[in-house]
């Protein structure tokens, strides 16, 4: 689904949000970046309807839906917490918003939901005994349930450690794939939004700083904001090639490739790199 905001603002006491717009793609995975305090979660929020604007429209497709109540926009939505509910199983958290909409084949689309998640077979497994990252597969499994037009994420990653973190990055990559939603993720961490988005929204005290591909926000940064906010990354263009032990990323350094040889590779990051396939 496509989804626009033209002209948004919402103000608060010693806060405001004014006159931002912006275009995500149906289909696309769009990224919200910004420091504590710039306006990634009232963005979520005032998509989903949990926030009201004072002026502007939100359009899902060619509809109006400024003023249209949260459960009737058809959104799915993962915010910090899980907010699963703790005396019900898996199977009857991913079924709870089913049945407040009272859909027909319930068992059908819980299931349909746990197998994109990779969690069929589990239904009555207690939530309280899972892992950190199998909550976030159970919570994620309840926003798409009902297949919404679109995944809206508020930090997904957050009290995760490192090993389960990159396991769910490949997750949502994978899921986006399959299901070919639009997904806007609000997220504070750069590495999640470079390896997942097509596009990058990055926010500053209410205001939109730049909009762009990933390459072309770090390459070209519009303003002192950005750049300093992407000044810990570097790009260092390679290609990858086999020798003896496998195949290797070549650039004025060797180290150990992650996938086929033949693919132009971009490495990034000064303490922690990320290896990413295709062309910039």
């Amino acid at each position: 689904m496509r989804i626009e905001l033209k002209g948004i603002g919402v103000a608060y006491k010693d806060w405001k949000l004014e006159n931002f717009s912006s275009v995500f793609k149906s289909g696309s995975f769009v990224s919200v970046l910004g420091p504590s305090g710039s306006g990634k979660t009232t963005l979520l929020r005032l998509l989903c309807g949990l926030e009201k604007p004072s002026s502007g429209k939100i359009l899902f497709g060619e509809k109006d839906v400024t003023k249209t109540a949260p459960e009737e926009r058809g959104l799915g939505v993962v915010f910090q917490g899980n907010s699963l509910f703790s005396h019900l199983d898996v199977f009857g958290n991913v079924a709870f918003g089913l049945k407040m909409k009272k859909e027909k084949d319930l068992e059908k689309k819980v299931s349909e939901a746990l197998r994109l998640v990779h969690f069929e077979g589990f239904g009555r497994r207690n939530v309280n005994f899972l892992s950190g990252g199998e909550q976030k597969r159970v919570a994620i499994a309840r926003a798409i349930a009902f297949n919404p037009s679109a995944l809206l994420l508020d930090e997904p990653f957050n009290g995760l450690d490192g090993k389960l973190k990159e396991g769910m990055k490949l997750f949502l990559k994978e899921l986006r794939a399959k299901t070919g939603l639009t997904v806007i993720l609000v997220t504070h961490d750069l590495d999640e939004a470079f390896f997942l988005s097509d596009r990058l929204i990055v926010m500053n005290n209410g205001s939109k700083e730049q909009e762009g591909t990933p390459f072309d926000v770090l390459l070209k940064p519009a303003n002192s904001f950005v750049k300093d906010f992407f000044s810990d990354y570097f790009v260092v263009e390679a290609k990858q090639q086999k020798s003896r032990k496998g195949n290797v990323i070549i650039g004025n350094f060797s180290v150990p490739a992650q996938s086929g040889s033949g693919k132009p590779v971009i490495i990034f990051k000064k303490t922690n790199y990320r290896f990413i396939d295709g062309k910039t």
